[in-house]
């Protein structure tokens, strides 16, 4: 009995023995074996921002691009939007009416931030004063393939402003003397929408500002000497936005009365350049007590002139004035003389000076009434307008002259407001087609003006002259 029963014992235990093992053999596998089941990405991407290059949500520029951010890396191919026209397409959209319309892209929106973000660059500059909504639709997908799980607009959008400023400063240019022409050109810098009309205020009488910005004036007054106060240009954008400027501007100088003629480089018979302008002379003048006509200011006696109301001549340089009598203000004549008396050069021993001039819109009928040697200047030809009454002239000048001689001429005479004389010193003649227009040996041009003031020309080959305005010193 005590047999049987140690057998059973012992059965027992190498059962229980086999199971332990066979227990370990299982958790060993269990734990060795690789786990191979994967997590699937199902979460929805969200827009995280929307803003613009200034990141002013409120107050933008008209040049602002639109940036997009999303939560996670998105699929390229599914962020789009409209870059062929106006149409509402793509899946990033900013529209300014409710999206019945959309802002037409320059390219399909740019990513950066691995993906996240965004870029859309407008076609064309956005309109002032819109509020602009940007939509993005369910359309746009993550890298995984989910999709925005709900459209999204922004609620307030942003708005256009204009960022129009003035460039120039008037402070450079703070004074001009009697008789000169003041020019400001107002230059503005920023983007605005449309064109600027441009507007003064407080400003001296007979002051301009062109459509272009342009501030002309030439004082001509006795009572314009002195510092003119805040002068205020306005500048209005198509939209309404208002801009300013003020600023003082001095007059200075001494009153001298006379005709005030301006110079400027170029033909400018049938149009103004304003920014060609050379400069201002003022017309001389003969007095009750030495009248002279234009001829008898000339004063030629061979082989040389004898002036009497004028300026002093320089043997090196071409000299060119106007002239009037005191009592016949409405008449002007041009004169131009080359050599001095007295005045000896050697190399050449003689100069030639070729020139044309072209006269238009003169009220009185001109020629040449000084001639310092016959043939020498010559009226080519002259026409009057049926319809304005005015003349066209035009004249050869072709010189000669020694040493210690001088040559030259008297045309006019010249009145009304608009007349215009082109002097051309360069090239061929456009006249007879075979001279060669040339001051030989003198420097340049010098143009001389009544209150002492002059000024050369320098290379300048043409220039044109003109009425500008009249002094008055009383």
């Amino acid at each position: 009995m005590k047999k049987l029963i140690s057998t059973i014992l012992i059965l027992c235990f190498c059962l229980g023995i086999y199971s332990c093992s066979k227990k370990d053999e299982v958790d060993l596998e269990e734990s060795t074996s690789t786990d191979n089941s994967t997590t699937t990405d199902t979460t929805a991407p969200t827009v995280t921002s929307v803003s613009t290059t200034a990141d002013n949500q409120s107050i933008v520029s008209l040049t602002d691009n639109i940036t997009v951010t999303f939560s996670e890396a998105m699929d390229t191919t599914y962020v789009t939007t409209s870059t062929s026209d106006t149409n509402c397409a793509g899946t990033i959209r900013v529209s300014s009416d409710n999206f019945s319309n959309c802002v037409r892209m320059s390219s399909e929106p740019v990513s950066s931030n691995s993906n996240k973000t965004f870029t859309l660059d407008p076609n064309d500059n956005l309109t002032f004063g819109l509020t602009y909504l940007t939509r993005v639709t369910t359309g746009v997908k993550d890298t995984a393939g989910n999709a925005l799980s709900s459209q999204y607009e922004t609620t307030n959008g942003f708005t256009t402003a204009e960022s129009i400023s003035i460039s120039s400063s008037a402070s450079d240019n703070s004074s001009v003397g009697i008789g000169s022409t003041y020019l400001y050109q107002v230059d503005t810098g920023g983007t605005y929408s449309d064109s600027v009309t441009y507007s003064l205020s407080n400003a001296p009488d007979n002051m301009t500002i062109s459509s272009s910005g342009l501030v002309t004036w030439t004082p001509d007054n006795a009572s314009d000497i002195k510092t003119h106060d805040n002068i205020t240009i306005t500048l209005t954008t198509a939209s309404g936005y208002v801009l300013t400027e003020s600023y003082d501007l001095t007059v200075t100088g001494t009153c001298v009365s006379g005709n005030v003629l301006s110079i400027w480089s170029g033909d400018q018979r049938t149009s103004t350049d304003s920014t060609k302008l050379l400069g201002n002379i003022i017309a001389y003048t003969d007095n009750s007590s030495s009248v002279k006509t234009a001829t008898q200011n000339y004063g030629y006696i061979t082989p040389s002139e004898r002036l009497t109301h004028g300026p002093t001549l320089s043997a090196t340089t071409g000299n060119v004035f106007f002239y009037n009598q005191y009592d016949n203000i409405t008449h002007t004549y041009l004169f131009w003389m080359f050599g001095k008396t007295g005045a000896e050069f050697s190399n050449p021993n003689k100069n030639y000076v070729n020139l044309d001039v072209f006269v238009s819109k003169n009220e009185s009928q001109d020629s040449n009434p000084v001639d310092d040697d016959p043939g020498e200047t010559d009226n080519i030809s002259q026409s009057q307008s049926a319809t304005t009454g005015l003349y066209t002239s035009s004249y050869t000048g072709r010189y000669g002259y020694g040493s210690k001689k001088s040559d030259g001429a008297v045309i006019g005479p010249f009145s009304g407001t608009n007349y215009r004389i082109f002097v051309d010193l360069g090239g061929t003649s456009t006249i007879d087609n075979s001279s060669t227009l040339t001051l030989g040996n003198l420097d340049s041009f010098k143009y001389h003006s009544k209150d002492g003031t002059s000024f050369p020309l320098g290379a300048v080959d043409n220039f044109t002259v003109g009425y500008n305005t009249t002094i008055t010193c009383e």
